[in-house]
């Protein structure tokens, strides 16, 4: 199997949940792209949207993307839900493996209404149409579309697995 792996998808689709389980499945490292930024900015996100703005954000999360894809091959990548904005980030995932975690919009709005979530949206409607601005993108760097559906992690993670195993023959 060849690595890293990244997995993309909206705020609240279960990136580093499922990333969780399928790096413990595999023995590889998970590295959550939104704490590696947060420990090197010695900020939390919100913190760093409301000290900086989002494309000083943006910026830090490329440079914590282009370290994560480097390293070791034995690690999973769980990517923070923007990430997918910037063309060159784009075609970064292009070269990984690329999971891409779909849930409908009903279901991440209900579970992504914690203050922790910068973008979350005040509204339905808000947090829909910055969903489905990044939907194409999210297609455009996937090798594999899931819908984790209510299902545990762990089978989530198994489907990546046996996926991985396909791709590696």
């Amino acid at each position: 199997m060849r690595g890293p792996l990244a997995l993309v998808g909206y705020m609240g689709s279960g990136k580093t949940t499922v990333g969780r389980a399928l790096a413990g499945q595999l023995g590889w490292q998970l590295l959550d792209l939104d704490a590696a930024i947060a420990e090197r900015a010695g900020l939390s996100i919100p913190e760093i949207f409301a000290s900086s703005g989002e494309p000083r954000f943006r910026e830090l999360e490329r440079r914590e993307l282009i370290e994560a894809l480097d390293g070791p091959r034995e690690r999973v990548v769980s990517c923070g839900g923007g990430v997918v904005i910037d063309p060159r980030n784009r075609a970064l995932l292009r070269q990984v493996p690329t999971v891409f975690l779909w849930e409908d919009a009903d279901v991440l709005y209900r579970r992504t209404r914690g203050s922790g979530r910068p973008l979350r949206g005040a509204s339905f409607e808000d947090f829909s149409r910055r969903y489905a601005e990044r939907l194409p993108y999210y297609l455009e760097v996937a090798s594999l579309h899931l819908e984790p559906g209510g299902r545990p992690p762990r089978r989530v993670a198994d489907e990546i697995v046996e996926w991985l195993k396909t791709e590696a023959a």
